[in-house]
């Protein structure tokens, strides 16, 4: 038997949809799931992470959608911060949420840690997560936070916070050098 042409059409447009869970979308790259809320949230973080002096970077990816551009500019970011540190972690796989604003960053953190602070981003070792404002974002802060990632992937035992920092902030100032 065969099946109606709309159904078809309903069946590919479906399985062509992004992945989404509960909590919102998921757009897996080489080394991360970034998870957001909706599409513009998407739209503004790609908008906001510009590549600069790096632009180089991703010159050469395919770059149709905006999906596959901020894919591409993820993963060259988290290259170069690899580069940077000179420090290469096997078996990357860590999450990057994105949250509209800095009190859903401070909400989140609350949450987990049960403390008050003022971070417009923050990487949690227990869950492997970024979570970052949208709002806030930047090249530098993106790298900041991917610092921790390979920092904290690469040691068996993690370095002391202090450490972790001054690595972080390295990456930061270094980024575009």
């Amino acid at each position: 038997m065969r099946a109606s042409v709309p159904l078809v059409l309903f069946a590919v447009f479906f399985l062509l949809l992004p992945a989404t869970k509960a909590s919102g979308y998921e757009l897996k790259t080489r080394y991360t799931i970034i998870v957001y809320e909706t599409e513009e949230l998407l739209r503004r973080f790609n908008r906001e992470v510009s590549m600069g002096s790096l632009s180089y970077l991703v010159r050469n990816r395919n770059n149709v959608t905006i999906a596959d551009e901020t894919v591409n500019k993820v993963d060259a970011i988290f290259e170069r911060v690899e580069a940077l540190l000179d420090m290469f972690p096997r078996g990357v796989q860590f999450k990057i949420v994105l949250l509209p604003s800095d009190r859903d960053v401070q909400r989140t953190y609350k949450g987990k840690y049960g403390a008050d602070v003022d971070y417009i981003s923050y990487y949690s070792p227990r869950d492997k997560t970024v979570f970052i404002s949208v709002d806030d974002v930047r090249i530098g802060v993106l790298a900041h936070e991917l610092a921790h990632v390979v920092v904290d992937l690469y040691f068996g035992v993690p370095p002391p916070q202090k450490i972790h920092e001054l690595l972080a902030q390295f990456v930061e100032t270094h980024l575009k050098d």
